[in-house]
């Protein structure tokens, strides 16, 4: 049955092989609309205290209507109701209706899905929301499905939560399977990588915040935090002398002081330093959830 579905996702991808730049750029336009719409509804209604998904207050449980808002700590919600969430909706719905719940509270620095910060499997990210924090791990063997048990035979990805960090739900505790859609869409991905990314419109992470093509503007536009701690990024700037040159403590302290004077970061003013050539690299700041990395023992 598996082998059918990914076949499937072989099949969408050629399908978008046929797709013109013109065809591409309206769906692409259809689906951001519809997202838009959806996440319109996401937060008109989560700023009442109501899912829109199940349309129940987020405070609400009941086996029978098995929904993400679950993943919030309802009064009544086990470690063992996770399954039931896992099977209704899929791996993707889980994740971007966290993700959406995250970006209430901080923009992206709640969500850590840098893969430098991972341990190189398919799938890692952290969410973190209040006193709750989610994380999701996939690896290719995972992807793939163990043969060692029955329960992990399947294609699946593992979870984890920690409530005011303390366990609530371990990565080993269960292996949940991907639905139809969301193996037909990683399939897609895995083929035509060029044609279809993983995007979470409106739950952007880090690794939509930190990239080629955002870097010089982070570093221009970033102002200095007394907190540090609540920093996104932090900017480390090195400097080189030019060759046969030196370069003076003084203009250093001036373009200190000038940032200080105009509340801009040093970095962004580095490149006036006389007789320097200067490199600002752009890392996660301490304000951004650490991953919560998946060890060997819960790899299986």
């Amino acid at each position: 049955m598996s082998e059918k579905i990914r076949e499937k996702g072989k099949e969408y991808s050629r399908f978008l092989e046929t797709l013109t730049f013109e065809q591409i750029a309206y769906e692409n336009e259809v689906s951001y609309r519809n997202a838009q719409a959806e996440f319109s509804r996401f937060v008109d209604s989560f700023e009442v205290g109501i899912c829109y998904l199940c349309e129940k207050p987020l405070t609400s449980f009941s086996k029978k209507l098995p929904c993400p808002h679950w993943l919030l700590k309802p009064k009544g919600f086990k470690k063992n109701d996770l399954p039931a969430v896992a099977q209704k909706h899929g791996f993707y719905q889980i994740q971007s209706f966290l993700r959406w719940v995250a970006n209430q509270d901080k923009f992206a620095r709640n969500i850590n899905d840098l893969s430098e910060e991972g341990t190189g499997k398919l799938f890692e990210v952290t969410i973190k929301w209040k006193n709750i924090e989610w994380a999701f791990s996939c690896a290719e063997s995972d992807y793939q499905g163990h043969a060692t048990s029955q329960y992990s035979k399947h294609q699946h990805y593992h979870f984890q939560m920690r409530l005011d960090n303390r366990p609530f739900i371990n990565y080993s505790d269960f292996h949940l399977p991907f639905s139809e859609m969301d193996i037909i869409n990683i399939e897609a991905m895995r083929a035509r990588p060029e044609k279809m990314t993983q995007r979470f419109l409106f739950g952007e992470g880090m690794n939509d915040l930190l990239s080629d093509e955002t870097v010089e503007h982070i570093v221009n536009t970033s102002v200095p935090l007394d907190m540090e701690d609540e920093a996104m990024f932090k900017l480390n700037t090195i400097a080189i002398a030019d060759e046969g040159k030196t370069i003076s403590g003084d203009d250093l302290y001036a373009l200190i002081q000038e940032a200080k004077a105009k509340g801009v970061t040093v970095a962004s003013l580095m490149h006036k330093l006389p007789n320097a050539r200067t490199q600002v690299i752009v890392a996660p700041g301490l304000g951004v959830v650490e991953q919560a990395p998946r060890g060997r023992k819960s790899d299986a």
